[in-house]
């Protein structure tokens, strides 16, 4: 029971105009009438096969209305361009999708439902999934290979929890004897229909969606509208799991093609990575992204090439002194890709309104040594499932001498430890580095000035290359299994570290951020009030 409910205004009775016993969904479609790429997955060669089968939810105008007697439980660069194959789409939380699809599909080859409830970012048209339940036994009239209908008794307790909490539904039934990607059958068009105008009606304001799954993929559309939109799974690693379009490697891309595929290469080239920092490692990452083919590259940093930049920051010469940081990495990133699209944006990722744009990547590689700046990024991996790889470097100088060489590298993302169960993160840092300079300076506790910290161009290659390889076995096929490690110069070894995740992280589990989505706020420093130039 939703809390809440009871007093629902949907607790009174109020029609809809709805045929009796109305298919509401379905998923038995002939072959003919299959779309895209059905063909090549057998349907020529079976031209009255029906194995998909179709998902059924009845409902009789008089039941489908709302009745007591029923237990009501239940800025431009924010604009997502669809063409550009960005993260837009649902995005489950790992092993969420995984899971409910095992579920589903292991029914001794019965047709199966479930219903997902996700928070709406209109800013970026992404639906992020905060729970996803098979629907119970008893809410099944009957249910066989071909069919299952629903009691709309449980449609209308969907549909008050939508309202009751403002997200939206996901409609999700299977296709168990699909072959490659399962598709809406005309069925689904014509149940959706009804469907939709009952679900905006009486849910929440927000776009719902429907989602079909088969053994070897899935589709999701807008409920009612037709508009494909794409699945994720975001944990260790990032999986697509409806159909990924996207043009031919190019020969450029041959040899990295031979080694993790051409799916994965065209994966690399529709994520829209952020890149926060474009200093020693920031610089480095930007280089390796470009030569690997990444399209999509916004580059953010608010400073200034200085002249004891210039032995660590790629792609730099002595006249970009007081040039914006990611103004020289724009210029290389085209250098070396000129189809890129780059976005450099001289801004800190702790202001409000630039932390907004986290949620309107696909990865985050954070190569800055913030923990202020950490902190935001961190927690905007689990509230948006966006993944992100934080990477740090640190020379200890003693007595004349380097004492120790360390480097860290760390993904963020769902069912990994993020920065707080690590410990990586100081509380009393954060506080100071949020301050203004202002406030900094009548800070009694704030004492000095931070002294320059030594850096070595190979060192940060060593340990930015470390993190484009993570990055690159959480996208491709490359069977890189680290998700954090730490780098000893001294040494010279590179070690796996195994941390913890906390149970009731207030970042990464779901008492905490987690797939929070836009319902919860960011760490960031409040923006200044309109004409507070300070």
């Amino acid at each position: 029971m939703v809390e809440g409910l009871d007093h629902h205004p949907l607790s009174h009775p109020a029609g809809i105009p709805v045929r009796p016993a109305r298919l509401l969904l379905g998923g038995c479609r002939p072959a003919s009438h299959r779309r895209g790429d059905a063909a090549k997955f057998g349907a020529e060669r079976h031209p009255r096969d029906h194995r998909d089968g179709f998902v059924v939810l009845l409902a009789p105008h008089r039941r489908l209305e709302p009745q007591s007697r029923h237990a009501l439980l239940m800025d431009e660069r924010r604009d997502r361009a669809h063409e550009a194959g960005a993260m837009s789409g649902i995005r489950f939380a790992a092993p969420a999708y995984s899971g409910l699809t095992s579920s589903l599909l292991d029914a001794d080859g019965l047709e199966s439902c479930a219903i997902a409830y996700a928070h709406h970012d209109a800013a970026t048209s992404t639906w992020i999934v905060g729970d996803a339940v098979p629907v119970p036994e008893d809410a099944y009239e009957r249910r066989d290979c071909v069919s299952a209908v629903l009691k709309p008794s449980f449609l209308i307790d969907v549909a008050n929890r939508s309202r009751v909490t403002g997200m939206a539904v996901i409609a999700i039934h299977t296709h168990p004897g699909s072959s490659g990607y399962p598709h809406f059958s005309s069925i689904d068009d014509e149940g959706e229909t009804e469907l939709a105008p009952y679900f905006a009606q009486r849910g929440a304001a927000v776009p719902h969606v429907a989602l079909v799954i088969g053994p070897e993929g899935c589709r999701a559309r807008v409920l009612g509208a037709g508009e494909s939109i794409d699945v994720w799974e975001v944990g260790e690693r990032l999986l697509l799991h409806s159909p990924m379009p996207g043009r031919a490697a190019q020969k450029r891309d041959d040899r990295q093609v031979r080694a993790f595929g051409e799916p994965g290469q065209r994966l690399l080239r529709r994520l829209r990575f952020g890149v926060i920092g474009a200093g020693g490692t920031g610089s480095l990452v930007c280089q390796q992204l470009a030569h690997l083919g990444a399209s999509w590259i916004t580059v953010i940093d608010p400073d200034l090439v200085e002249a004891t930049n210039l032995n660590r920051l790629v792609g730099s010469v002595p006249s970009d002194v007081g040039t914006p940081k990611v103004d020289v990495a724009a210029r290389m990133i085209r250098a070396i890709n000129p189809d890129a699209t780059v976005i450099p944006l001289r801004a800190d990722i702790v202001d409000e309104d630039v932390a907004k744009l986290l949620a309107t990547f696909d990865f985050v590689l954070l190569c800055t040594d913030s923990h202020a700046s950490r902190a935001v990024v961190c927690q905007a991996a689990y509230q948006y499932l966006v993944p992100a790889i934080d990477m740090g470097v640190s020379i200890t100088v003693a007595n004349g001498g380097v004492t120790h060489i360390t480097g860290r590298v760390q993904m963020l993302a769902p069912g990994l430890p993020c920065l707080t169960c690590s410990g990586t993160l100081d509380g009393e840092v954060i506080r100071r580095e949020m301050q203004t300079p202002e406030q900094r300076a009548a800070d009694p506790y704030v004492h000095g000035v931070r002294e320059p910290q030594p850096a070595v161009l190979s060192i940060n290659s060593t340990v930015s290359s470390l993190a484009v390889t993570m990055l690159l076995g959480a996208v491709t096929p490359v069977p890189v299994k680290p998700r954090h490690q730490t780098y000893d110069g001294i040494r010279g070894r590179v070690r796996e570290i195994a941390v913890a995740v906390q149970s009731q992280c207030i970042v990464c589990s779901p008492a905490g951020a987690l797939a929070k989505g836009p319902t919860w706020n960011l760490p960031v420093r409040p923006a200044r009030p309109e004409g507070d130039d300070r």
